[in-house]
């Protein structure tokens, strides 16, 4: 769940800052980049989704990321869109200020992706940046129903270092456990205020616990094999239901354990991630539960603007786990065909094809396109 406002904001925000920036002498000055795209999708054979199929909006992502002295720099992120049909709202995606000692170590503070595994902290909110139209069911955002904690408020620590063996790199956060909450959407966007949808959120400006949420990701890029790279992920954190209704309390600890493989160079790339999810039970009603996510993708380029990309991906979820049954999620498995044709150097255009299954029963196939560009 993000921190929503109502769009006439934007407007107010940037001419705000352009007139603070007509004072500023010219070093102050900065360059606002964007993502945007457009999609149409079919559903077949759902009993929950219409078939009719529609052409809808994606995210207006804008960002600014400058420096601002020797080994400083500040990175905003603000998405504009428009949820389950709703007028337009701003969320604030990202927020940061870091410190740059030297490339083993640089610390920043605010709002951040969570350091848990490739895709994470790889691919951010453009669409045009990754190769497939979606990101993976459970590394979606968390207004989106994905169930890992991508955002985090806190602490961040990372660098990397060369060696004769090859390249390590790490980050480690300390920041704000999540919390499940109601997802009562923003009136002003004409949300409906008895919709009961719970979701996690970063708490931007709270703790519910004194338990501060700890994550650490480490990749090794071996030398002898310049393209590939092993990546480990860790996190623990206290999550808490707010207000959530009586069948579905939760306060559990959880902990996620991760592995991410990956060949990022060349012709043919690949990544694979794999997150075991471990919540145990502080309210002494389900004891200890485990989930199992993954995904492998694989695509192959031709000619530097044809992609043909494919894409398994599967939660099997543990019934008795509050924390999943708060956010409505559900064991499945999702394969998805596509190719992406880059059209010109900032945009790329992409058509896919889903087989969806959830609880091993229910099966539908998804058409998707999307123009997505970059500015």
């Amino acid at each position: 769940m993000q921190n929503r406002n109502p769009l006439f904001l934007v407007p107010v925000l940037f001419l705000s800052l352009s007139a603070l920036l007509a004072w500023a002498p010219p070093a102050s000055s900065f360059e606002l980049h964007g993502f945007g795209d457009v999609q149409y999708y079919q559903f077949l054979n759902s009993d929950d989704a219409d078939e009719n199929g529609a052409f809808f909006l994606g995210q207006l992502d804008l960002y600014v990321a400058e420096s601002i002295g020797h080994r400083l720099d500040v990175l905003t992120e603000v998405a504009i869109e428009s949820p389950d049909g709703a007028e337009f709202v701003v969320d604030l995606e990202r927020i940061q200020i870091g410190y740059l000692f030297s490339d083993a170590l640089k610390v920043s503070a605010g709002r951040f992706h969570t350091p848990l595994g490739y895709w994470n902290t790889a691919y951010h909110h453009g669409a045009f940046l990754h190769t497939t139209i979606e990101r993976p069911l459970f590394v979606r955002f968390e207004d989106d129903g994905g169930i890992l904690p991508v955002h985090s408020v806190g602490l961040l620590a990372s660098g990397r270092t060369f060696g004769k063996a090859g390249e390590l790199s790490y980050a480690v956060q300390l920041a704000n456990g999540s919390s499940i909450a109601l997802d009562l959407g923003d009136p002003f966007a004409g949300a409906d205020p008895t919709d009961d949808r719970a979701a996690l959120t970063p708490n931007n400006t709270s703790d519910p616990n004194h338990n501060k949420a700890l994550a650490l990701h480490a990749e090794f890029a071996p030398a002898q094999l310049p393209a590939w790279a092993l990546g480990a992920s860790l996190f623990q954190s206290r999550v808490v239901g707010e207000g959530l209704p009586t069948p579905t309390p939760v306060d559990l600890t959880q902990t996620i354990l991760g592995a991410d493989l990956t060949k990022r160079t060349g012709a043919f790339e690949l990544v694979a991630e794999y997150y075991l999810l471990r919540h145990r039970d502080h309210l002494g009603t389900q004891g200890t539960a485990t989930d199992h996510l993954y995904y492998v993708q694989m695509e192959y380029e031709i000619g530097e603007w044809l992609t043909p990309y494919g894409r398994h991906e599967q939660m099997s979820l543990d019934e008795r786990d509050s924390y999943v049954m708060a956010l409505g999620s559900a064991d499945t498995r999702l394969e998805t065909l596509g190719v992406r044709v880059r059209v010109g150097e900032q945009s790329v255009v992409k058509l896919e094809g889903r087989f969806v299954e959830t609880d091993g029963t229910n099966h539908h196939q998804e058409y998707a396109a999307q123009w997505a560009f970059t500015f």
